[in-house]
C-alpha cells in the first residue's frame, strides 16, 4: 500500500484522488438527487452553510460534484476546485466575481474568443472597462495598468498561435499592481502546467477539452485557494451554472487517464510538428516545443508531459490553401475543439475566433490561413499520412 505520509506523483493523484486511504465504492457514486432531506432544522442549517461541501440542495452542494472536485483540486496542486457547466461559465465565473462596475481588466489580445466577447459584453451591460496587451509583447504589459485594475487575465499557450506566457512574471507584474493573476491554462491542462505554482490566483479550464477527453462532455472547473474561490462559487450557485451529478462523474472518470492522455498527444503534437516545419508547402508552423519558437525556453521551464496537443500551420495558399486542407482530411476530423483522444482541425477564423474582424485576427497574429490542429492519441504515423495526402490533394491543379 501506499505511504499516506508520502507525496504521490500525478498519475497516482489522477486515479486515486486526493487521498490513497479508500475503502468501499472504487468510483464515486452518482447521487441521483437534486434535493436533501433532514432529521431537523440544525442539521438542514448545518448542510446548508458548508456550501459545496455540504449535501443540501444541488444548486448549493453536492456529494457527486464535491467528489470531482477533490480529485481536480489534487490534481492542480489547488487548496479547491469549483465545477461549472462550461469552460465559458469558468470564465465568466471568475469575472463576475471579481470585476465590478468601475473596474478595469488587462487581458491577452490572444486570449480565446469567447473570453474576448465576455469582456466586451460586461464593458457594455456591466460598467467594467478592459485593455488588451500583447502576449508576445511582455514589456509593454506595465503600461496597460491603472489603478482600478483588478484583474489579468492571461493563456499559455495561447489559443490558437501557441505564445508561451512567462506566468510568474504576470503574477509579479498583476501583484505590483494590486491585480489578480487569472490563467486559462486549458490548451496545457493540469497536469501540463501548474499556474498556481507559478503565482497565478485562479486557474481555469475548459474541461470539455484535456479533462473530459472524449468529445462526450461540457464542462468548465476553476480551482485556487479556498478563499479565492468562495466568489466562483457564489456566481455558480447566485447564476445556476452548476453541472449535473452525471456530468461530475463522467469528468472523474476522465481524471482516472488524463496523464496517459496528455503525454501521448503532446509526443505526437511534437513530431508532427517537426515534421511540418520542414514540409515547404507549409509556410509556418507554431508550436511551442519548436527549438526556434521563441517561446520555447519559458515553455520547457514550467510545462510538463511535453508542450500541449495542439499545433497550428500556415498554409502558403492563405485561407483558400487551408480551407481545402482541412477538407480533405480523412482521419483527422473537422470539428471546433480540442483535447480529445481523436485528432481534430478547424480555421479559427470560422471558429474560435470568428466574432473578431479580420483586422482584429491579424493584430492578434491569426493569419486567415490558419489551421488549428488537436492531436490526438491515434498513431502518428497514421496522422502524418493523412496530413500528407490532405496537403497534396488540397495544393493539385485543378481538375486532377
Amino acid at each position: 500500500m501506499a505511504d499516506s505520509r508520502r507525496p504521490v506523483g500525478p498519475s497516482t493523484r489522477a486515479v486515486h484522488g486526493p487521498s490513497t486511504d479508500h475503502d468501499g465504492a472504487v468510483s464515486t457514486p452518482i447521487v441521483r438527487s437534486s434535493t436533501f432531506s433532514f432529521p431537523s432544522l440544525e442539521a438542514m442549517k448545518s448542510a446548508r452553510d458548508r456550501g459545496p461541501a455540504g449535501a443540501y440542495y444541488q444548486r448549493n452542494g453536492h456529494p457527486t460534484l464535491r467528489g470531482c472536485e477533490e480529485r481536480l483540486a489534487a490534481l492542480d496542486r489547488a487548496e479547491a476546485a469549483v465545477l461549472l457547466t462550461s469552460g465559458m461559465a469558468a470564465i465568466t465565473g471568475v469575472l463576475l466575481a471579481n470585476v465590478r462596475a468601475g473596474d478595469h481588466v488587462v487581458a491577452m489580445r490572444q486570449c480565446y474568443g469567447g473570453t474576448l466577447e465576455a469582456l466586451e459584453f460586461g464593458a457594455e451591460r456591466l460598467g467594467w472597462s478592459f485593455d488588451l496587451v500583447d502576449a508576445r509583447e511582455p514589456s509593454s504589459w506595465e503600461r496597460a495598468f491603472r489603478k482600478e485594475t483588478r484583474l489579468f487575465h492571461t493563456e499559455s499557450p495561447t489559443n490558437p498561435t501557441l505564445c508561451v506566457v512567462d506566468l510568474a512574471h504576470a503574477a509579479n507584474v498583476a501583484h505590483r499592481h494590486g491585480a489578480m493573476l487569472t490563467v486559462d491554462n486549458t490548451v496545457a491542462s493540469p497536469v501540463g502546467q501548474h499556474p498556481l505554482e507559478l503565482g497565478a490566483d485562479l486557474a481555469m479550464y475548459s474541461a470539455t477539452k484535456s479533462i473530459g477527453g472524449h468529445s462526450d462532455l461540457l464542462a468548465g472547473v476553476v480551482t485556487g485557494s479556498a478563499k479565492a474561490l468562495e466568489g466562483i462559487w457564489h456566481a455558480r450557485h447566485l447564476f445556476g451554472a452548476v453541472p449535473d451529478p452525471a456530468t461530475a462523474w463522467l469528468v472523474e472518470r476522465s481524471l482516472k487517464t488524463l496523464p496517459l492522455r496528455v503525454e501521448r498527444a503532446n509526443a505526437n503534437a511534437l513530431e508532427l510538428a517537426r515534421r511540418l516545419t520542414a514540409d515547404s508547402r507549409v509556410a509556418r508552423v507554431y508550436y511551442p516545443g519548436l527549438e526556434r519558437h521563441p517561446g520555447r525556453e519559458i515553455a520547457e521551464r514550467q510545462m510538463s508531459l511535453g508542450f500541449g496537443p495542439m499545433l497550428a500551420v500556415e498554409m502558403k495558399g492563405g485561407s483558400s490553401a487551408a480551407e481545402s486542407t482541412i477538407e480533405a482530411f480523412r482521419l483527422i476530423r473537422h470539428a471546433p475543439s480540442l483535447g480529445s483522444v481523436e485528432s481534430l482541425a478547424s480555421l479559427p477564423a470560422h471558429t474560435s475566433h470568428w466574432l473578431m474582424t479580420s483586422e482584429e485576427r491579424s493584430i492578434a497574429g491569426i493569419p486567415e490561413g490558419l489551421i488549428r490542429v488537436s492531436i490526438g492519441i491515434e498513431d502518428v504515423e497514421d496522422l502524418w499520412a493523412d496530413f500528407e495526402q490532405a496537403l497534396a490533394r488540397s495544393l493539385a491543379p485543378a481538375g486532377r
